[in-house]
């Protein structure tokens, strides 16, 4: 029947699905289908909003929706909407105070990203931002949808990222501030995509929808994504959603802008896009698997992805395919196999583009902050968080990405679980009722299968990845073993147990593969190329991977624990953060489903919609609220309700609420499973409480109807008595009218008369039988037709009225026609005044029509004479117009040709000013300019100078520590001197911790752990890494451990307990330092050295001292024999060492290297001053300060000896820019631009070095000396008193007068060494492109002044003469050291 097929489709589109008859999936799926046919695609279910993708745009988020939900009385009446649940949580935070979280998942695809972004649209309009931060919270969107999406085959706009914006609210619930935090990037999809997907948009959009400009800027000679090899195997069409790649890049521009990111700095983000584009290109041929070689391909992109990432030509393919490995105790570079080559290649580019969307995610979360600067919180806030997370992912092949996603969608369903059945079953047994026949489905032994300690899934693959010969096939085996009962984890058919694992999912089973696991979980990322890219051009770059300074005082500095950390322990405690915040917050479930694979609108797939029902918790929600008692009641509220249902009136009336409600209740044919008891409140089963409702509704109809009937009866007799009433007064009024002659009252009281029914009826009514009435009858008929007469009348006058005032209107008239409209308006009367006027027009149209005639005869008469008189005054005149014309042309000539001088002398005057005051503007600017460079330049002197007086100070401590402990006898294995700089380095505070000094001599003296490679980086820097995991590591492996173990140590100290090893001061007398016995377990035994070193002494080193053949002759003798070697007269050894040589013969010395574990390190510089001895002369330490480092160069190797000021020892520094590129060699006087410029004479430039092309590069030598042209031996004396007179600009501006200017030979390639090498005439023994050989340029290059070849490791041979002197030789020789990173 019709009432039939009417209740089927509204129980198919019943709004909340816990109202249904019935619960069968297919009926719950029926109605699903039938809402989203008819675009009502929000549905409840009890308290969880379930959303279906139209995959169309629907008018429903407009401001007439915002506001329905804004000012709605009651949630629970308004149609289900997302700003529904936007709406409950903005109240409960507001009524509660409470902090809130909406969490929306689903499948891919399902249209949570779109969900969230409505959500905030609600927030956004309820809650009155400030336009500042209105705006960048609108506008982040597109920046983490270009960079943090990309097309897949289930959806063309698919969030690779999780993220979590909390919106923060102040008391008055006006959105303060935000903060977005973003989980797990799918970091492999920038360089592996399978068919038909896209890797993230902003590669599609930097290729398509930039401008050339930007294209050209990052040296991309192609749109095509087809051209990029990262992007070949995908699809290279739009990004789909009816949007273009240009039209979204045009939106990230404007978001880029939105988050106050400079111009240069946009421009830097695409250069960082396009060089992660341009590392795809870099191939390496495949034919040569063991030994990395570059294709011709790969060769042609080098260069430019080097140009975009601001790197040094050449320096890239290095870093790609070798590296530097520490066997015994040289450093040994290794060629890398195709595949470590190609791993390296593509670790990069993932590490790049994550690093940069975490700088973008960083920027946006400084411009929210900043955006509402001026509002202060109280520490009142509360928050309404939006979790947008990846849906749950199954694939053909599914891997380490699907299973952190799918364990993440596990932790939100336990969330599900805990708020919609758990407190439920919670809330039963609080008020004790029984809930055990409610059941539900848990994952909480799922979880526990990941989050095991030490048979967890998690547990077990990071144990893997530290296990030497871990694989994947082991991984698996092992994760088998530990699970062989779990009927969770299960193995996958025709598979071997090494090859994957299935897991039966809450949302259904799914199967991975393992291949590539442990390298995944390790992202390992070279040492090498981290390295490279802090020395990269690019500032953005370089901060990205620029390792924190560790800026903090020495006892504050914190080492990083070696432990290792893999993807998925980054990615569990960055979810058991969220959980936390989450578990604390009231939750809103948003479920979110997709009608159809094909992503069509208008489709539904019932297949689809089935599978998403069960895997949400969606039908299991639905049979609690059916097995359970979803409604439930107060006795007070419950009593007071339906008291209308007592059969007794007032029986009620004096027992407690309790009491009463239980005796209502035995009124009725209720079960006891129908209902239940509680302590406070009673508990009804699905659809009891409506059936009371109802009861109450029908005891209450009797009563309405009695009221009903008495009303309507007094109002029946009231309404007869007024219309006879009225009925009278119409007829008199009626038969007043009729005697007028005034139509619209005649026709208001036919009107009023017929209402009133004088005729007879009632016609208000029109029911009831028809009395007529034959007097008013009459009455309204003559009314009628004395009605039509005065109409008739009326109409005729109107006409005539009409056409004699059109002929008033006139402005001329026709006599004959006038006069007729007149005789008739007067025939019918019309009114006298118009007639009035109408005679007056007559007469005076007459009056007119005989002074017109006379006129004309006088005006023909008048124009006969004028013509006549015309014709003469007209020659008279032109004749005058042609002379006064004459005399105009020549005035105005005369006027021009002043105006034209004027105007050229007021050009001129111009043009003076303005070159006046562009001169004046420039010489403003560059006082300005020089200005601000000199205020730069005196803050970074000012800086250096703190930075090194600190260092003084604090080699002054040590050394009194030192004289401290060697006046008590007291001794180390290691060294004294290299025992206190590591107390200081592990953060000692001295001399208090002088007790404490075994553990730094105990870690001097371990070896490094097992499973640690030492490497020497690109910049020279040494780093570990270790063979198993792979983690890379800048400090020493051991550092935290006995960092940590001082601090434990000095807490017993401090607390009074006994330490691992509390020595008297005997026991650290002589000969028992760093006993074994106080080493703690775990720490590796100590190598039984030579005292005094952490290494095994080197029995190759020179003496550091005068030979003892010399040392008992006089100074005299020293003198003399340092004369006749460096050919000078100097009567001072100082003089002797510090001014140039004049020695036709090459003075030979060497360079000892010495290594040190905290970094910079130590290197002496020794003379040969005969056949069999070696003269000690110089000390040079590393330095690292503000921009830049320098090396302190002394005469003694006492630290302590080694001080500016002038003092005998210290001699000279040796200074470099940031980049390496510039360096200047001083004397120990004072700086002209230092704060104690006025305490001593100016410092002496001695040395300027610029690098054109790095000792770094495969290539190198390009370089530019200059030395002041001392000749004959005299004082250097170049003291600039500023800038301008430096070495540095003096070379810029090519002015080398009284200098001397040196280069470097050409290497050639040598194809048995596969490097660069010179033709070397020194005493190098080991091939190396850093071999160097100096000429003078306006010189013969065979006439060599420099010469410095390698001999071992840490032993470089130095031949020298004019101009050069010995501490010129010593300071060239660290400058190629530094320069080239140590790479010797």
């Amino acid at each position: 029947s019709a009432g039939a097929q009417s209740g089927a489709l509204g129980r198919s589109m019943a709004e909340n699905l816990a109202a249904l008859d019935s619960i069968e999936p297919s009926l719950v799926l029926e109605t699903l289908k039938t809402r989203q046919n008819s675009d009502q695609i929000y549905t409840k279910n009890g308290s969880v909003l379930i959303a279906i993708n139209p995959y169309k745009r629907l008018g429903i988020y407009g401001d007439e929706q915002l506001e329905k939900y804004k000012g709605s009385m009651s949630l629970d009446r308004e149609p289900p909407h997302v700003f529904a649940v936007a709406s409950a949580a903005h109240r409960t935070m507001i009524q509660d105070g409470s902090n809130q979280a909406v969490i929306i998942s689903g499948e891919s695809g399902a249209g949570k990203t779109e969900t969230a972004s409505i959500i905030l649209q609600y927030l956004r309009f309820v809650s009155n931002a400030s336009d500042a931060l209105e705006s960048r919270i609108n506008g982040f969107g597109p920046l983490t949808e270009a960079f943090g999406c990309a097309k897949t085959l289930r959806n063309d706009n698919s969030s690779r990222f999780g993220k979590f914006l909390m919106l923060q609210f102040d008391p008055s619930a006006k959105i303060r501030g935000a903060e977005l935090s973003t989980y797990l990037l799918e970091k492999s999809r920038v360089t592996h995509i399978g068919p038909g997907e896209r890797s993230y948009h902003i590669f599609y959009c930097l290729l398509r929808g930039s401008s050339d400009e930007v294209r050209s800027n990052c040296k991309l000679n192609s749109t095509d994504p087809a051209k990029y090899a990262y992007f070949v195997k995908g699809e290279h069409g739009e990004p789909g959603g009816g949007r273009t790649d240009k039209q979204l890049m045009g939106m990230v521009q404007e978001a880029l802008l939105a988050q106050d990111l400079s111009s240069e700095q946009i421009s830097t983000i695409w250069l960082l896009v396009a060089g992660v584009i341009h590392l795809g290109n870099v191939g390496f041929d495949e034919s040569k698997p063991d030994q990395s070689t570059l294709t011709a391909a790969g060769m042609a992109a080098l260069p430019l992805c080097e140009a975009v990432l601001g790197l040094q030509a050449g320096s890239l393919a290095k870093a790609l395919s070798k590296r530097r490995l520490k066997v015994a105790r040289d450093f040994v570079e290794q060629d890398l196999s195709l595949a470590a080559a190609n791993d390296n290649r593509d670790a990069l580019s993932k590490s790049i583009y994550a690093k940069l969307f975490d700088f973008l995610v960083a920027q946006i979360n400084i411009a929210l902050k900043t955006a509402n600067s001026s509002s202060v919180s109280d520490g009142t806030d509360r928050i309404i968080g939006i979790v947008d997370i990846f849906g749950f992912e199954v694939f053909q092949n599914n891997s380490l990405e699907q299973l952190c996603i799918n364990f993440a969608n596990e932790k939100l369903q336990a969330l599900f679980t805990k708020a919609v059945f758990k407190e439920t079953i919670d809330a039963y047994k609080a008020d004790g009722i029984d809930a055990a026949e409610i059941t539900f489905t848990d994952n909480s032994a799922l979880i526990e299968l990941f989050e095991a300690p030490r048979v967890g899934l998690l547990a077990i693959l990071s144990e893997e990845c530290q296990v030497p010969k871990g694989s994947d096939a082991g991984f698996c085996e092992k994760l088998h073993a530990a699970h062989t009962k779990s009927k969770i984890m299960t193995r996958v058919k025709g598979k071997a147990a090494t090859q994957g694992f299935g897991i039966e999912h809450f949302a259904g089973p799914v199967t991975y593969s393992t291949e590539r696991w442990l390298d995944k979980n390790k992202d390992p990322l070279s040492g090498d190329l981290e390295d490279l890219m802090r020395f990269s051009d690019n500032t953005m770059l370089r901060s990205l991977f620029e390792a924190p300074m560790d800026v903090a005082p020495a006892k504050e500095r914190k080492f990083k624990s070696t432990a290792f950390k893999g993807v998925t322990s980054q990615f569990q405690k960055q979810l058991a953060d969220l959980y936390g915040v989450l578990d604390k917050s009231a939750l809103h479930f948003i479920r979110c489903f997709k009608p159809n694979d094909s992503k069509k609108p208008d489709l539904c797939v019932d297949d689809v919609i089935s599978r998403q029902l069960h895997t949400s918790g969606v039908l299991d929600a639905l049979r609690v609220a059916r097995t359970g008692f979803p409604d439930r009641l107060p006795f007070e509220d419950f009593a007071r309700t339906f008291a209308v249902l007592w059969k007794q009136r007032g029986a009620f009336e004096n027992m407690n609420p309790k009491e009463a409600s239980l005796k209502l209740l035995e009124q009725f044919s209720f079960s006891t499973s129908q209902y239940k008891v509680g302590r406070e409140r009673l508990f009804f089963a699905m659809g009891v409480l409506a059936q009371l409702r109802l009861k109450r509704v029908q005891a209450m109809e009797g009563v309405c109807i009695q009221l009903q009937a008495a009303s309507r009866g007094v109002i029946g007799r009231r309404e007869g008595r007024q219309r006879r009433e009225a009925r009278a007064a119409a007829l008199s009024a009626l038969q007043t009218a009729a005697q007028g002659s005034d139509i619209p009252s005649l026709e208001a009281a036919i009107s009023n008369a017929e209402k009133a029914g004088v005729a007879g009826g009632n016609p208000a009514t029109k029911k009831g039988k028809h009395t007529a009435l034959p007097l008013g009858q009459q009455a309204i008929a003559a009314a009628r037709k004395r009605l039509a007469e005065l109409v008739e009348a009326e109409r005729a006058r109107t006409e005539a009225t009409q056409a004699l005032t059109q002929q008033l209107e006139l402005t001329s008239n026709e006599i004959g026609t006038f006069e007729a409209v007149l005789k008739r308006a007067i025939a019918l009367g019309v009114d006298s005044k118009v007639i009035e006027r109408g005679q007056k027009r007559l007469q005076a149209l007459q009056e007119e029509e005989k002074r017109r005639k006379e006129e004309e005869a006088r005006r023909k008469a008048e124009e006969e004479r004028l013509a006549a008189a015309a014709a003469a005054e007209k020659a008279a005149i032109e004749a005058k117009l042609a002379e006064e014309r004459r005399k105009r042309e020549e005035e105005e000539k005369r006027r021009l040709e002043k105006e034209r001088e004027e105007e050229e002398e007021l050009l001129a005057q111009q043009r003076a000013k303005e070159e006046e005051e562009l001169l004046a503007a420039e010489a403003a600017k560059k006082e300005e300019e020089e200005a601000a460079e000199l205020s730069k330049r005196k803050s970074s002197i000012d800086e250096e100078e703190k930075q090194q007086r600190a260092i003084e100070e604090d080699e002054k401590l040590r050394e009194e520590v030192k004289n401290k402990l060697e006046a008590e006898g007291v001794q180390y294995k290691s060294a004294t001197a290299d025992v206190l700089e590591y107390a200081v380095y592990l953060g000692m505070v001295l001399p208090d911790d002088i007790p404490l000094l075994w553990i730094a001599d105990q870690a001097l003296q371990a070896d490094d752990p097992e499973g640690w490679e030492q490497y020497e980086s690109y910049n020279g820097d040494v780093y570990y890494v270790h063979e198993v995991s792979k983690q890379c590591s800048w400090q020493h492996p051991l550092d935290y451990q006995y960092q940590q173990l001082y601090h434990e140590e000095k807490h017993k100290r401090e607390t009074g307990q006994e330490t691992s090893c509390s020595p008297t001061r005997g026991a650290i007398a002589p000969n028992t330092p760093s006993s074994e016995t106080c080493k703690p377990s775990g720490f590796p035994a100590s190598d039984n050295s030579a005292p005094g070193s952490g290494t095994p002494k080197d029995s190759s080193a020179p003496s550091t001292s005068i030979p003892a053949s010399i040392s008992a002759a006089s100074d005299e003798q020293l003198i003399s024999l340092l004369q006749h070697v460096l050919g000078t007269k100097h009567p001072e050894l100082r003089q002797l060492l510090t001014e140039p040589a004049l020695s036709k013969r090459m003075v030979r010395c060497f360079v000892m290297r010495h290594k040190s574990r905290m970094g910079g390190g130590r290197f002496d510089f020794f003379m040969s001053i005969s056949k069999e001895d070696d003269m000690y002369c110089f000390t040079a330490k590393k330095h690292s300060v503000h921009k830049g480092c320098y090396y302190s160069i002394a005469l003694d190797q006492d630290d302590s000896k080694r001080k500016s000021g002038g003092s005998e020892s210290f001699i000279g520094k040796v200074r470099s820019d940031r980049k390496s590129s510039e360096y200047t060699l001083y004397d120990d006087g004072v700086n002209p631009d230092g704060k104690e410029k006025d305490k001593g004479e100016r410092r002496r430039e001695l040395l300027f070095v610029n690098f054109l092309n790095s000792l770094r590069n495969r290539n190198p030598g390009a370089m530019q000396v200059i030395v002041p042209d001392a000749k004959s031996g005299q004082i250097i004396n170049l003291r600039p008193s500023g800038n301008s007179e430096t070495l540095a600009e003096r070379s810029k501006r090519n002015d080398f007068a009284d200098l001397a200017v040196l280069k470097n030979r050409e290497p050639r390639w040598n194809p048995n060494s596969n490097m660069y090498q010179l033709d070397f005439h020194g005493r190098a023994t080991l091939a190396s492109c850093k071999n160097i050989q100096l000429h003078l340029t306006d010189g013969a290059p065979e006439d060599v002044s420099f010469l410095m070849g390698k001999v071992e490791e840490n032993k470089f041979n130095v031949d020298f003469k004019g101009p050069f002197s010995c501490l010129q030789a010593f300071a060239f020789a660290l400058i190629v050291f530094d320069n080239s990173s140590s790479a010797f």
